[in-house]
């Protein structure tokens, strides 16, 4: 058979190679010249490329006699450039010639072949070819020919490539993430534990002080300097450690084959260096270091997240110490992470048996030293440890958020004493502050719960403030803005609590519905000792008169604390010099010895 540039159909000779005389005597298809031209058309016109060659399997290989039109659109290749040649000719670099033996073997046996390798087009570009190869008998059972149906499936294997890349990728900053982390850790520990030569390291980093760049600088430039840092550390590694990104600002590192434990720390002192290089964002230099936590394949770990979760408390530990350092786990940080593990579970419990007490602090006019409110302070009496100090549990309730329920309990208790001491002792008013949290300032529906404990209650809403601390207000967008309008709405009082201690909110005091200041017991503290520091106060106490604002004066413990205080104008004062920290029942009886 012979084909020029100008054939649009195959011989009918060709075809008639592709239909056995037994399939035309049992009437499959009437052997006649309308029947096979038809035929011709169907096979030239197919989606599927179709190849016919002969049965040279042996080099220099078969040789192709009749291709369709779907072959020249898949490969480039017009007939008169690929007849009597050998399919290799598409073949290439990354072409998988091991397929090849499995082809002729199954071809040889009489059987069909379906297969997938890399080809190449005539223009040199790759692309993914699906085979379906069969012989062509003749009448005698003899094989003349082979006849292959070929599909580019490119698009298809490109498409779950990605999906593979997206299930053990990072999307942001493209490295490895947790899923194919742990794989990894659970094959090294698996080497680990059968080679006792074999030794790596865990590495678990979190990067000091994100949270600020992201709350400060927005997401979209925390997103950039997470690339940047990202690829920092994977420039201070060797190139067979793992690094992987967990999520947010964690980074997880497996030092590879530790021959000496120097490799560890110079790992760690290429990283840190790395990290505090400045970065420019946004016209503005960005510092930033990490905190790492490390813990050794030689401890006998069996689980991969036992490993991970070792290496986190390790980091936890390094944070405490500091920024920009590194502890190793060992068995101490194990039993203060089991202790942690049942002050938690104990808390949860906490609230449903009544084992939280709220104690009341009295909050001081200046000008008469009378009583004129109270803050609300939360305290655990627990079953077996006894008391315990709310720094004690405080930050943990806020990390894990029972806070936000625990919150809302405290406000509720105060909302009840505010009406009880206001029937106790009408001619008075004694308002009541209330922590609001963090955690509980993001909750999006803060406002609507406050409005509920206030209805439930019945209590006089204009003797309740809410203190807020500087940093929870500090938000890039409007919603610090309206969460407090509305809750100002509600007729409430709104404090900003350790006021000088937060980030900065000063360019956006102005804009926020805020009665009151309380500036932070350290301004107290640095009275007679700091005078920069007595100048702060002087400064804050101005710039909250000048906006309309009261001020509270926080741990006022001394006399000569409180004549400065009271010569800065403050309105009111709070600290152990007037009283600690009370109960509700010696609450009510120092109100009773004072106002009765």
């Amino acid at each position: 058979m012979v084909l020029d540039d100008n054939s649009s159909l195959p011989d009918v000779a060709v075809l008639e190679v592709m239909i056995s005389p037994e399939k035309l005597a049992n009437g499959y298809i009437d052997n006649n010249e309308e029947q096979l031209t038809l035929l011709a058309a169907a096979v030239h016109s197919a989606h599927d490329s179709i190849v016919i060659t002969t049965t040279e399997l042996d080099y220099p290989g078969p040789e192709i006699v009749f291709v369709n039109q779907a072959f020249t659109k898949m490969t480039g290749y017009q007939p008169s450039e690929i007849i009597r040649k050998t399919p290799r000719i598409l073949q290439g670099p990354n072409t998988d010639r091991t397929v090849f033996k499995h082809l002729k073997s199954l071809l040889r046996s009489g059987k069909v072949f379906f297969g997938e390798t890399i080809n190449y087009r005539k223009d040199g570009t790759e692309f993914y070819n699906q085979w379906h190869i069969e012989s062509i008998t003749n009448s005698q059972g003899e094989v003349t020919h082979y006849l292959a149906i070929q599909r580019d499936v490119t698009d298809k294997i490109n498409t779950q490539k990605k999906l593979v890349y997206d299930a053990f990728h990072d999307s942001l900053t493209g490295l490895n993430n947790r899923a194919w982390f742990l794989k990894e850790l659970q094959d090294c520990l698996a080497k680990a534990n059968e080679y006792q030569d074999y030794v790596f390291a865990l590495l678990f980093l979190d990067l000091d002080g994100f949270k600020l760049i992201n709350d400060s600088l927005g997401h979209s430039v925390g997103d950039v300097f997470l690339k940047e840092v990202a690829q920092r550390i994977k420039n201070s590694l060797r190139e067979q450690d793992k690094l992987a990104r967990l999520g947010g600002d964690e980074f997880t590192i497996i030092i590879d084959d530790v021959k000496d434990l120097s490799i560890i720390s110079e790992t760690v002192d290429r990283i840190q260096n790395a990290l505090q290089q400045p970065l420019i964002l946004h016209s503005q230099e960005i510092f930033t270091s990490g905190s790492i936590g490390i813990t050794l394949s030689t401890m006998g770990y069996e689980n991969g997240e036992e490993m991970v979760r070792d290496a986190d408390l390790a980091m936890y530990r390094a944070k405490s110490l500091g920024k920009s350092r590194s502890a190793i786990f060992n068995k101490t940080m194990h039993k203060v992470a089991v202790k942690r593990l049942s002050l938690e579970n104990d808390l949860r419990k906490a609230l449903e048996k009544n084992q939280f007490e709220t104690y009341y602090q009295p909050i001081i006019n200046v000008v008469d030293q009378s009583i004129i409110g109270f803050e609300s302070l939360l305290r655990w009496h627990h079953p077996e440890q006894g008391f315990i100090s709310p720094m004690g549990f405080i930050p943990l309730a806020e990390e894990t958020g029972l806070i936000v329920e625990i919150g809302e309990w405290v406000l509720h208790q105060a909302c009840i004493q505010s009406k009880l001491w206001q029937n106790l002792i009408p001619a008075h008013s004694f308002f009541i502050n209330v922590n609001l949290s963090p955690r509980q300032f993001k909750q999006s529906n803060l406002v609507t719960k406050v409005e509920q404990i206030l209805q439930q209650t019945q209590c006089d809403r204009r003797l309740i403030k809410l203190e807020i601390t500087e940093s929870a207000i500090l938000e890039t967008d409007n919603r610090a803005d309206t969460m407090l309008n509305q809750l100002k709405e509600l007729g409430i009082k709104l404090c900003i609590d350790d006021f000088g201690t937060g980030y900065s909110s000063l360019s956006r005091l102005y804009q926020l519905p805020i009665d009151i200041l309380k500036i932070d017991a350290c301004f107290i503290r640095a009275i007679g000792k700091h005078e920069k520091k007595e100048k702060i106060l002087e400064s804050i106490v101005n710039l909250a008169h000048n906006l309309g604002m009261e001020v509270v004066a926080e741990g006022v413990e001394t006399e000569i604390q409180f004549e400065k205080v009271k010569q800065h104008q403050c309105e009111y004062v709070q600290g152990y010099l007037f009283g600690r920290p009370i109960t509700i029942d010696d609450t009510e009886k120092l109100l009773k010895k004072k106002f009765l």
